[in-house]
């Protein structure tokens, strides 16, 4: 680019100086002839006029002398007068150099108007004028009166030739000196324009590469070359704008940085890494706007599976939950398979290792670095890796997200971590709100001394748990279990025992079932018992297992040693009728009559208790 501004430019410049040099030589040249034609008219009119004085004094002898002199002056290169035809005849021929010799001169002569000739060759210029000499008076001098001619007409001419060749000699020196001055002046020009647009085409090109960097998202490129003038200006006011752009956008990426406790992977586009993490920023506000206004640890749960799945397009992966209170862990979400654990973490919460350390786990570091890991035979071989992360709920681990990859999605899983990371983050005061939630919801419905669920608990779920074993078809077995004589203990041995023989017998109850079936305390010494799916007549057995394990178990105390018996009184829904509170009282009714028949025993509910009863 630069090589061809330069040529232009030399183009340019050389049509220039070549007018400017045409139009000088021209100038020149005319001036020359113009001084030539004058200095000839000045020379004729003086040859005129000596010669015509000459006459007059009669000293015609001295016009050869005269000739030559004229001849000496520079440039004159001939000289001569010549008769006309009234001059021949009146006076004679003369000499032969009077004679006209070529046509310019005759035509003179025949014309009586002055006429100019040049001749130029490569070696020579050589100008020729001849002028008229005509009957009239001069200065005084009336040439008729020797003249035999008309006023007005032709005598003769003079005939004056003058070399011009040393004009063009120094027409060519000045040239030269031109040309010579013009070249230096070109280099001079040249250098200084050559310094000039190689400053400005490096500024240019720097100041391009700038704008692409920062269209691009990099600002932090400095533009070396200074190109002077008012251009500085621009580089400084661009630089100045691109450092305090770098500066600000820096800033932004810090502070959401420092908001969402991670920052997204940088590409050195800063535009593009700005956009990014403010996008992430609302990505992560908007997440947390959602599962604040969720009620239930399910939901917020729900949302993390979706930022999983949906948003990080993960397809292995475990979430799970950790009970502090029973150290247990519990899956909420396995995907791409039933389970990436092995089931000893279920029963004990410390044989998971990201639970029991705090920190997070990765078979890169080590292999099978967590031997419960369900495949360790593939993370050994390499074809599988695991990334393990606990979540801090109310300052202990909460959850515990698992990932499972593949080696090639290494590094997509390293790009991601952070992000998810960003989002557990957020949720973790949401999960730790909504823990503390559940927890004062199960103490509302858990009665503080045995640590069973409360008639409330059973208020609000036996009208689902019913509609539910009416769907599966199957029976719903109800023991209402009451303590024989407790009055008689709280009187005898105070409230600390009565205390500790509700404990007890709650205890009994819950060893005497399964874990799917309910215990409640239903209210004093009462209890009721909820026998999910038992077969229909299977009912009664149970509460006798319960009756003879409460009959064979001894309470101790400080000095104290008791057994206590229980009376059951047992129905079954909807076996004994389609209404679940219809059957919880006939299972209190067939408690009644267990009581007033002796106690400690097991009663099954009969239609004619309801009779007796007068119901």
């Amino acid at each position: 680019m630069k090589r061809a501004i330069l040529i232009r430019l030399f183009m340019v410049l050389t049509v220039v100086f070549l007018v400017m040099l045409a139009v000088a030589l021209y100038t020149l040249r005319s001036q020359a002839l113009g001084d030539s034609k004058l200095k000839a008219y000045i020379i004729s009119e003086l040859v005129r006029d000596t010669l015509t004085s000459y006459m007059v004094m009669g000293v015609m002898d001295r016009r050869d002398e005269f000739l030559s002199r004229i001849k000496e002056i520079k440039g004159v290169e001939e000289i001569r007068v010549i008769r006309a035809k009234s001059v021949v005849e009146q006076f004679g021929a003369g000499t032969r150099f009077e004679v006209p010799k070529d046509e310019l001169e005759r035509a003179v002569l025949e014309s009586g108007k002055a006429m100019e000739r040049l001749d130029e060759s490569l070696t020579s210029v050589v100008y020729k004028i001849v002028i008229p000499y005509k009957a009239v008076p001069i200065k005084g001098i009336d040439c008729l009166q020797c003249h035999k001619a008309q006023p007005g007409e032709t005598l003769g001419a003079i005939s004056l030739t003058m070399d011009l060749t040393h004009i063009r000699k120094n027409s060519a020196e000045v040239f030269s000196w031109l040309t010579v001055v013009f070249m230096l002046s070109l280099g001079g020009i040249a250098f200084f324009v050559n310094l000039f647009i190689t400053r400005m085409s490096n500024f240019i090109r720097e100041l391009a590469y700038a704008m692409k960097s920062a269209s691009e998202g990099t600002f932090t490129y400095e533009v070396k070359t200074d190109p002077g003038y008012e251009a500085s200006f621009l580089k400084n006011t661009l630089q100045s704008s691109f450092s305090n752009l770098q500066s600000t956008l820096n800033s932004i990426e810090e502070k959401v940085r420092t908001m969402i406790g991670y920052g997204v992977l940088k590409t050195g586009n800063v535009l593009s890494d700005t956009s990014k993490i403010v996008d992430e920023l609302l990505n992560i506000y908007k997440f947390k706007r959602v599962i604040e206004k969720d009620k239930r640890k399910k939901d917020v749960y729900t949302r993390i599976r979706e930022v999983l799945e949906d948003y990080m397009s993960l397809d292995r992966y475990s979430l799970y939950e950790v009970d502090q209170g029973r150290n247990r862990i519990s899956t909420v979400y396995v995907k791409g398979q039933d389970c990436w654990c092995n089931e000893v973490i279920f029963e004990n919460a410390d044989e998971c290792r990201a639970k029991r350390t705090g920190v997070d786990v990765d078979s890169r570091e080590f292999p099978c670095v967590c031997p419960n890991f369900s495949d360790n035979i593939a993370c050994k071989e390499g074809s599988l890796h695991y990334y393990c992360m606990p979540v801090y709920v109310g300052g202990a681990v909460g959850n515990v997200v698992q990932l499972v990859y593949e080696p090639e999605m290494e590094p997509f899983i390293n790009l991601i971590i952070p992000y998810i990371k960003g989002y557990l983050n957020e949720a973790a005061p949401v999960l730790e709100a909504r823990t503390y939630m559940d927890i004062l919801r199960e103490q509302s419905l858990k009665d503080q001394l045995t640590g069973l669920y409360n008639r409330r608990f059973l208020e609000e779920t036996i009208d689902k748990l019913s509609a539910q074993i009416k769907r599966r078809g199957s029976t719903l077995g109800i023991l209402m279990i009451d303590v024989d004589y407790f009055k008689q203990v709280n009187d005898t041995y105070g409230h600390d025992m009565g205390d500790k023989v509700l404990r007890e017998v709650a205890n009994i109850l819950v060893k005497s079932v399964r874990e799917a079936d309910m215990v409640i305390r239903y209210g004093g010494e009462e209890f009721m018992v909820l026998l999910m799916d038992v077969q229909a007549g299977k009912s009664e057995e149970v509460a006798e297992k319960i009756r003879k394990a409460m009959e064979n178990h001894t309470i101790e105390a400080p000095g104290v040693v008791l057994k206590k018996t229980i009376s059951v009184g047992v129905s079954e829904f909807p076996v004994d009728s389609d209404r679940i509170w219809q059957c919880i009282k006939f299972a209190d009714v067939a408690l009644y009559k267990a009581k007033a028949t002796g106690r400690n025993k097991v009663m099954r509910f009969k239609p004619e208790f309801w009779q007796e009863e007068g119901y």
